[in-house]
């Protein structure tokens, strides 16, 4: 029987190791999948992160709406400048300021981003423009050059290149007095599914203007855009664009801090803190009429954007939580991330090295003697893999793949079961007992009367 059991779970466990080879390698193009990709949407849902302390979102919100109406530009200029006043370190304007409203809101505006000295704006990229740009946006193309990355990259197989006249700057007056500007963390970000689990924070492009139109300094170079959530965290910490470093398939690191995974197509996966509502919200008309204090906002990030439900500008997107964000948080949740170096590990990179544990545990834990016991096994190595899984995303932001798991998991519950149908570790032979009654009997003679036994699976009840 011992030599059976020996047996039983020794090749149990080659062929569930064997099973889980080619699992572990589809699990590192998880990725690819898409049934893998929402179910891995489970980790955000389990964990909540606390938002940073030093950061604010200046809402457009409902409130603002029905107090005030739809803000105009000498509303947001006064609203920075209320800011500046209250000590915020930086101001991200996550709003499209392409339109000009008379030349007093105008100047009232870039006059106030210009004397703030640390307003951030957003710019588009329109893909389906085919127009040569006026003036005014060529003129905000030149001022968008002071936030690009121009000097060394590393290119990868598949990096696509982006049209520089497709670049859409906000009126040139505001990006031209801005400290910087990036591009909207959701443009051309969307997943198939329309989730945005993943930001496209580079735009590798060439610069070059109509021949015949004022040229820019880095006319005939190539550079790449950043999105506004990386030109944010890299202002806030103390550089430049020219402390980037991009390396495409590779990572986006911060002059050489917080590394970021940043695919050949220059993605970096967006490690949410927690659904929308996770960071503090001050309303808009709270700070516009002298509502909000001061030490709100003091050696903050403030975030302004909109966040009012059926507002155009608030460019809600669907979330690994399955519900809908603001665009303005999602840039905040980027900032985060970047910041806090907490760059997030999507299933495709710990995949290989987790279904092989996972293997090796369904391996030693599922060749038991009893079916429900082998079962039950399963279960422990699934719920122990779980469990480290959730480990890892709370601490560390590495996800590990679900799907081949709970395959694997099936495959060898199955194999457990065709192999124990095949080789009976628990049959043995048909025992006999002999009473000593003191009378002499033929060797191996059993006596009337003597009970005899058929043994089934250990630990149950003999049959007479």
């Amino acid at each position: 029987m011992a030599g059976k059991l020996g047996l039983f779970r020794g090749v149990t466990l080659i062929l569930v190791l064997l099973a889980a080879l080619p699992l572990a390698f589809m699990a590192q193009r998880a990725e690819a999948f898409g049934p893998e990709t929402r179910l891995s949407d489970l980790w955000f849902r389990t964990r909540r992160q606390a938002p940073r302390a030093d950061m604010v979102i200046v809402a457009r919100d409902d409130k603002t709406l029905q107090e005030i109406g739809q803000p105009g530009h000498a509303q947001y200029g006064r609203l920075i400048r209320t800011l500046k006043d209250a000590g915020a370190r930086l101001i991200v304007l996550d709003l499209d300021l392409d339109d000009r409203q008379g030349k007093a809101p105008d100047r009232e505006l870039w006059t106030a981003i210009e004397a703030s000295r640390s307003t951030l704006v957003m710019i588009r990229y329109q893909q389906d423009r085919a127009l040569v740009p006026d003036k005014d946006e060529l003129r905000g193309l030149r001022a968008l050059e002071k936030s690009i990355h121009w000097q060394e990259m590393t290119l990868a197989a598949g990096t696509p290149e982006w049209g520089w006249l497709n670049f859409a700057p906000t009126t040139s007056d505001f990006i031209h007095s801005a400290r910087g500007a990036g591009v909207a963390v959701t443009e051309q970000s969307l997943d198939p599914d329309h989730v945005l689990r993943r930001s496209r924070a580079a735009y590798f492009t060439k610069v070059l203007y109509p021949a015949d139109t004022k040229q820019g300094q880095l006319t005939n170079f190539y550079a790449v855009v950043p999105n506004l959530a990386v030109i944010t965290a890299v202002t806030d910490m103390g550089g430049d664009q020219t402390a980037l470093d991009y390396r495409f398939g590779n990572r986006l690191a911060f002059g050489g801090m917080a590394p970021q995974p940043l695919d050949p197509k220059g993605y970096v996966p967006v490690n949410y803190a927690g659904p929308a509502g996770t960071y503090p919200r001050v309303s808009m008309a709270d700070v516009l009429r002298d509502r909000a204090q001061a030490e709100w906002f003091k050696d903050k990030i403030v975030f302004i954007g909109s966040t009012a439900d059926g507002d155009p500008l608030t460019e809600a997107r669907l979330t690994p939580f399955g519900s809908r964000m603001p665009r303005v948080e999602v840039t905040a949740n980027m900032v985060q991330s970047l910041l806090d170096s907490r760059a997030l590990a999507q299933p495709h990179v710990a995949g290989l090295f987790g279904i092989l544990t996972l293997g090796l545990m369904l391996g030693v834990l599922v060749p038991v003697f009893r079916t429900g016991l082998s079962i039950l096994g399963g279960l422990l190595a699934l719920g122990l893999y779980l469990g480290a899984g959730w480990f890892l995303f709370t601490t560390r932001s590495v996800m590990l793949p679900l799907l081949p798991a709970l395959v694997l998991t099936a495959l060898a519950l199955v194999i457990a079961a065709l192999l124990a149908l095949a080789i009976r570790p628990w049959s043995i032979a048909e025992e006999v007992e002999v009473r000593d009654t003191g009378m002499a009997i033929n060797p191996g003679e059993a006596l009337p009367g003597t009970p005899r036994r058929r043994w089934g699976l250990p630990g149950r009840r003999p049959v007479s």
